[in-house]
């Protein structure tokens, strides 16, 4: 598929409460294995500061096969974002050895 030209509204903080940059595309659904590449896009800003920029986007949809690969590849890699753990062991305060105690 062709690259199209799209605007965008990029939202960007980088402050103590947050840390974000967030890009709406005007008229265009996501899916997956698409690509979007911000033209001219501010890539530094400021402690303390939020901005929000307006500019173009290039964007093209993915093949379906790309679209297919993406959605049976995330499938794994999700599973390195959690670890999950099925230990019957409970820590309590009662269970953590009592150090610096002296002997009886």
């Amino acid at each position: 598929m062709s690259k199209q030209i799209v605007p965008y509204q990029l939202e960007m903080a980088n402050t103590w409460e947050d840390l974000y940059a967030h890009v709406d595309l005007y008229d265009v659904d996501l899916g997956p294995g698409d690509i979007v590449q911000l033209i001219d896009a501010p890539i530094t800003l400021a402690y303390g500061q939020k901005r929000i920029v307006q500019g173009q986007a290039k964007y093209r949809k993915a093949s379906l096969f790309s679209r297919f690969w993406t959605r049976f590849i995330a499938r794994f890699e999700i599973t390195m974002l959690y670890e999950v753990s099925f230990s019957s062991t409970r820590y309590y305060k009662n269970n953590v050895p009592k150090l610096h105690q002296k002997p009886i």
